[in-house]
């Protein structure tokens, strides 16, 4: 395990500009916080492997699932910290840094609005 540097301090507002500006320069990202619903790209539990199923079957079942499972995401998931770093998993973004979650949803994902949802398709 590497030593974390405790001495650097980035704030939230920090790494919600880097996250922003590489979302710029990376299009198929976005940040959480420009998705109105993150839910949709989120695993459900008949999604989850079989053989992972088949434990939680066994053990309480879905609704245990929902409390103590770690169903992942659909999407490809990463972490830009205050300091503008990327990182693919949350646990490798060093102490202090703070960060924002972003999502590869794609060039042309756009979000759909309450009213679109709602719409009749023909």
């Amino acid at each position: 395990m590497t030593e974390q540097n405790t001495e650097e301090f980035y704030s939230a507002d920090q790494a919600a500009q880097h996250a922003a500006d590489w979302c710029k320069r990376n299009p198929a990202w976005r940040r959480i916080c420009d998705i109105p619903d993150t839910s949709m790209f989120e695993k459900t539990y008949d999604e989850i492997p079989k053989r992972e199923r088949a434990y939680w079957d066994k053990n309480g079942g879905e609704e245990c699932w929902r409390e103590f499972g770690a169903g992942g995401t659909k999407v490809p998931t990463g972490f830009i910290s205050g300091k503008g770093e990327f990182f693919d998993h949350v646990l490798k973004v060093p102490l202090h840094h703070n960060l924002m979650t972003v999502y590869r949803v794609g060039r042309r994902w756009k979000p759909r609005t309450a009213w679109s949802a709602s719409a009749p398709r023909n």
